[in-house]
């Protein structure tokens, strides 16, 4: 019976560390794709902010 519980035991402790190491990276997947998406934003971003304006400034002289 003991050592059913030891062998437990011992399964719960890699899996817990197992965990860490996903922990560590998952970590460094959202730090790449952090990087990713400011890199778009700062490729794109004027664009977007042209065509935002341009849509706004259509719409504002349609209502006029």
């Amino acid at each position: 019976m003991f050592n059913v519980m030891l062998a437990g035991l011992k399964a719960a402790g890699s899996t817990s560390d197992k965990r860490l190491k996903e922990k560590g990276v998952t970590t460094v997947e959202y730090a790449v794709m952090l990087v990713l998406v400011a890199i778009a934003v700062l490729a794109f971003g004027k664009g977007i902010a042209n065509s935002v304006t341009g849509v706004f400034s259509t719409l504002s002289s349609s209502l006029k």
